[in-house]
């Protein structure tokens, strides 16, 4: 009788807590966006684009080729980060002479206000037409 108890007991437990690990995950709409990016008034050659919406979901990352890009994105307010990482030598980058300077290390072509310090938000609607044009500048 007790074995009985305790299976019943152990399958009952076993099937609440199923119940509270299931999965809660909402399903984010997300739509075809697509744009420029100039940087100096010229197409950017490379490069890479990100829509963050910023709220635990997944941001959308694009690469930019020839000024181009295109992918998905959620819906709503989205925070975009865009880098150009180009190669460069420590002694070009810093002024500095000397064994070691002459290594190459990669850099951000774009100023950080367009990457980490990016202030940039659009809004990224269900309907469209979802197309971002983005000038940057060098300096």
């Amino acid at each position: 009788m007790r074995t009985g108890i305790r299976v019943g007991f152990s399958i009952v437990l076993a099937w609440l807590v199923s119940l509270g690990c299931e999965p809660k995950t909402k399903d984010v709409k997300r739509v075809r966006i697509s744009g420029k990016v100039t940087l100096d008034g010229k197409e950017l050659p490379t490069g890479t684009i990100v829509f963050d919406p910023e709220n635990g979901e997944a941001p959308a990352v694009m690469n930019i080729l020839d000024g181009r890009y295109e992918g998905l994105a959620a819906v709503g307010k989205n925070r975009v980060r865009i880098a150009a990482i180009r190669k460069t030598s420590m002694k070009e980058k810093m002024g500095f002479d000397g064994p070691g300077y002459d290594s190459e290390v990669e850099e951000n072509a774009l100023p950080p206000r367009y990457g980490d310090k990016s202030e940039i938000v659009r809004e990224v609607t269900p309907e469209g037409p979802n197309e971002f044009n983005f000038d940057t500048k060098s300096k």
